[in-house]
């Protein structure tokens, strides 16, 4: 009996021995708060990465809607038959205005013309610089913004007859 008191004591003690070696609670919840803080700040990573990708996905769309913009409006097609034309300038003098004309065709718009305007009994004549023929006034816009761009010409739309 002795021995098995003796055996049971000893069971307890290790047994004590072995629980009282473990975690405490305390250090079970600090453990539990640092793999939950652990796990939060993956997330945020993970979510820190798809936010810049995101934004450079949205500065790539951004650049290529650019470019097509571009590339859109700088296709002007002249056309024999348009009713739009974008006067650059507007001489009183005929011999002016040609060497305008002259300079627009120089820069390569072929389809640069000059409009006699006005009155000439009254003397009141000017001689208005355009160019093209566009089918459509937003072509017009377009090339009115080329021609601003490259050149810095000031100009304005022109309906034709």
């Amino acid at each position: 009996m002795k021995t098995l008191l003796t055996f049971m004591g000893t069971a307890i003690l290790a047994i004590s021995l072995l629980v009282g070696c473990g975690p405490s609670e305390e250090e079970l919840r600090q453990q539990e708060l640092q793999r939950q803080q652990a796990e939060r700040d993956s997330l945020e990573r993970v979510y820190e990465a798809q936010m810049e990708q995101m934004r450079q996905d949205s500065i790539a769309q951004a650049r290529q809607d650019s470019i097509a913009e571009a590339e859109s409006r700088s296709q002007i097609e002249f056309s024999e038959t348009g009713n739009y034309a974008v006067q650059v300038q507007s001489w009183r003098s005929e011999e002016k205005a040609n060497n305008e004309l002259h300079q627009w065709k120089e820069r390569g718009y072929e389809n640069a013309f000059v409009v006699k305007f006005g009155n000439e009994d009254t003397g009141n004549v000017w001689y208005r610089v355009r160019i093209g023929r566009v089918e459509s006034e937003e072509m017009a816009q377009n090339l009115k913004e080329k021609l601003m761009e490259d050149y810095g010409a000031e100009s304005w739309i022109s309906q034709l007859n």
